[in-house]
């Protein structure tokens, strides 16, 4: 409702309105201040006389002046009351900060594109769009945890993580006839973390470890900073070159061997039962450790195996994450090992970064077990095979050629053909048209033969892309003419 004002500025608070008093409050005051009705260190209504002139409560305005100050619109100053900001403090939309033109290699892959929202079709990128995540079991574990005692969500929690979260994680891991006790499994800050308290605890500069090639960027760029001798295994359709891993093996003495034995990233590909047990007799011949990281379980087949069940943890040490099941911003993860193992790792963890967010485990928790998430992992699966099909029979008909047959997940890893431009120049091409492309080398320890590209297929089912790639086989074949 409208109001004339003591203090000589007018504002319409409408009780029934779309949005909040609070919020109208805000908006109201950032509007005037923004027109220059309110100057900079004018000095607003007291609290008090602000609810009086507009028929408001008092903690309504109380609310909307902190969050101004929040925003540095106003300035508190106890005792005075409450001004508007100089200009120069600030915080202003249309101020904010315009990133250069991206340069399409590995450190705007790892460190850029997650920030970078100029480019709509986002075919090359590692995460699901938000609509294909559990977004309603989410918001019933936010409101959960927000009615849950203050006592719960202020403390460090425990060093090995969140107990009835890591319970949870043993039961899954019993589903697949892996037994293990709850000082077996750490939490982590994602995936990525728990594969950083490995390498920092298992090896040291210099020793040699063995990677999935092509494999996960993030780890390969973990692993040449850690300044570790790094030796690729072909990936495969049916997993890894396991003549290969034989050896290498037998001749470099690795002390650990990082691979993904589900829906591998960026290939997309599986192990077959055969290759996991060559692995692990590869292992056990040649004395490495096996870091299974397993992050697609979930969403992967059930006959496809688990090394880590196969093993008993011998020789392998597993890692998880619930970031493409649940919410890539919760980033929560695990690690599940030895029992000595697993507290030479805690004290990593402690060292480097103290206890995990427990509110963040507990939040993974609820959402685990209100009962809504195996129903939705279910459908995300069967949603992922279909576009993976879908985006395999256009880049075929677009001229590219598919690693192998789409076994569901998120990726596909798929080459061109007859083409005079590197991958990156093809990157950089589809940049320019508004598409996201991840080129094979970034997943790669030296540069590939073929013009690889890895595809989301969330993301990659859309028109321009498989536009763009026609229009470039079409020049490339008006070229050779």
């Amino acid at each position: 409702m409208a109001k004339n004002s003591r203090s000589g500025f007018r504002l319409d608070l409408q009780r029934n309105g779309p949005s909040r008093l609070v919020e109208q409050v805000v908006n109201g005051l950032s509007q005037l201040i923004a027109q220059g009705e309110l100057r900079s260190g004018e000095r607003l209504p007291s609290v008090r006389q602000f609810a009086e002139e507009h028929d408001i409560g008092a903690s309504t305005v109380v609310e909307a002046y902190e969050q101004l100050v929040a925003r540095s619109v106003l300035v508190a100053r106890r005792g005075a009351g409450f001004f508007v900001a100089a200009r120069g403090t600030q915080i202003s939309p249309a101020l904010s900060f315009t990133p250069p033109e991206p340069v399409i290699d590995s450190a705007w892959l790892l460190s850029e594109m997650f920030a970078d929202e100029r480019v709509p079709i986002k075919a090359g990128c590692g995460w699901l769009p938000g609509k294909w995540l559990d977004d309603e079991g989410l918001h019933q574990a936010e409101r959960r945890i927000i009615r849950s005692p203050g006592a719960q969500q202020v403390g460090y929690g425990h060093p090995y993580g969140y107990a009835p979260l890591r319970q949870i994680i043993a039961q899954f891991l019993g589903n697949w006839s892996l037994e293990v006790s709850l000082d077996q499994i750490l939490t982590s800050h994602g995936a990525t973390q728990a594969l950083d308290l490995i390498i920092r605890t298992m090896v040291k500069r210099g020793d040699t470890v063995m990677v999935d090639d092509p494999g996960y960027c993030n780890l390969i760029a973990m692993l040449k900073m850690a300044d570790l001798n790094v030796i690729g295994i072909p990936r495969t359709p049916t997993g890894i070159d396991t003549e290969m891993l034989e050896n290498l093996a037998r001749i470099h003495r690795p002390k650990l061997f990082f691979t993904t034995s589900v829906l591998h990233n960026p290939t997309g590909t599986s192990y077959t039962p055969a290759c996991a047990m060559r692995v692990l007799q590869a292992a056990e011949r040649h004395g490495f450790w096996v870091v299974e990281d397993d992050i697609f379980r979930e969403l992967g087949q059930a006959t496809d195996p688990m090394l880590a069940a196969l093993d008993g943890l011998q020789r392998v040490i597993y890692v998880g994450s619930y970031s493409k099941t649940i919410a890539p911003s919760l980033r929560v993860g695990f690690v599940v090992c030895q029992r000595e193992l697993a507290r030479q790792l805690v004290h990593t963890k402690m060292v480097l970064s103290l206890t995990n967010s427990e509110i963040n485990e507990r939040l993974v928790h609820s959402v685990l077990t209100e009962g809504h998430h195996r129903r939705h992992v279910e459908s995300l699966a069967a949603s992922l095979l279909g576009a993976q099909a879908r985006v395999n029979a256009k880049l075929t008909e677009a001229g590219l050629v598919p690693f192998t047959t789409p076994r569901g997940g998120m990726f596909s890893w798929a080459r061109m053909e007859n083409s005079a431009l590197s991958a990156r120049d093809v990157a950089d091409l589809a940049r320019q048209k508004g598409i996201w492309l991840a080129p094979g080398d970034f997943f790669h320890l030296s540069p590939p033969e073929h013009q690889w590209f890895r595809f989301n297929v969330a993301y990659a089912d859309a028109p321009e892309l498989f536009a763009f790639f026609r229009e470039l086989q079409a020049q490339a074949g008006t070229a050779s003419a």
